[in-house]
Parts: C-alpha cells; structure tokens; sequence
C-alpha cells in the first residue's frame, strides 16, 4: 500500500484546524472573564456606593424622626394652649354677655 501524502496533507490540516478552533475559543473565553470581571467589580463598586447612601439615608431618618417626635409633642403642647384659650375666650365672652344684659 502505498503512502498517499494529499491524505496525511488533509488529516494533518484538520489538527492545525482544530487546534486553532481550540485556542481561538479559549482566547474568547478569557476575553469573556476578563469582561465579566471587569463588570463584577464595577457592580459590586455600585453596590457599595448605594450601601454607604443607605447608611448615610438612614442616620437621617433616625436624626428626623427625633425632630419629628419633638415637633409632635411641642404640637400637642400648643393644642392644648389653644384650646385653653379657646375655653377662657369663651367663658370670659359668657361673662362679658351676662354683664351686659343685667
């Protein structure tokens, strides 16, 4: 049998297709990584900013619910300061009504 050299051409070009095929995947695979990794750290960049944003929202509502517990109280204060005028303004006008009619 004789040695046929278009053959050993043909089977030695699909190897070299095939290894090509192999690094050219690989080469994208670690181009994809890379992005990936690059994207990771840009989102877990983000995520840090807006859990430090958080911290920072949360120390002011703490601070404002303060204030507005305060402000409740110096409401409900001057409620009640109303409503003692109120009552005086109308007993003093009752007492004022019943003077002038005698």
């Amino acid at each position: 049998m004789p040695f046929d050299l278009s053959k050993l051409e043909n089977i030695i070009y699909m190897i070299v297709m095939v290894v090509v095929v192999i690094l050219s995947t690989i080469k994208q695979f670690k181009a994809q990584q890379i992005k990936n990794d690059i994207n990771n750290k840009i989102i877990l960049n983000n995520l840090n900013k807006i859990d430090e944003q958080n911290i920072k929202v949360l120390s002011l509502l703490e601070m404002h619910s303060k204030d507005i517990k305060e402000i409740k109280k110096d409401l409900n204060a001057l409620e009640r300061r109303v409503s003692k005028l109120e009552e005086n303004y109308t007993f003093y006008e009752k007492e004022v009504n019943k003077n002038d009619n005698t």
